[in-house]
């Protein structure tokens, strides 16, 4: 369940969020992203989703996928599954 802008079932959406840009050489246009994760559910053992490449130490936390944006979130919601956009 879920897609690319809602959570899937089981999941709360985050409290906080973070942005970045993304160019599009097509139309020579910057757009401004918005991401959430989705919290609560742990992910299925089948496949990891964790991609890496490009990816930089948290001091530089755009290029960081360790950061879990799930924090403030009530009970046991602080357990990351997804990100949406």
């Amino acid at each position: 369940g879920g897609s690319l802008t809602s959570c899937p079932p089981g999941t709360k959406l985050a409290s906080s969020s973070w942005v970045a840009s993304c160019y599009n050489p097509t139309d020579k246009q910057t757009y401004l992203i918005s991401y959430r994760d989705c919290c609560g559910q742990n992910v299925s053992g089948r496949c990891a989703c964790l991609n890496t490449e490009g990816e930089l130490p948290v001091y530089r936390p755009e290029f960081g996928n360790d950061i879990i944006w799930c924090f403030g979130a009530e009970d046991d919601a602080m357990t990351y599954h997804c990100t949406i956009s």
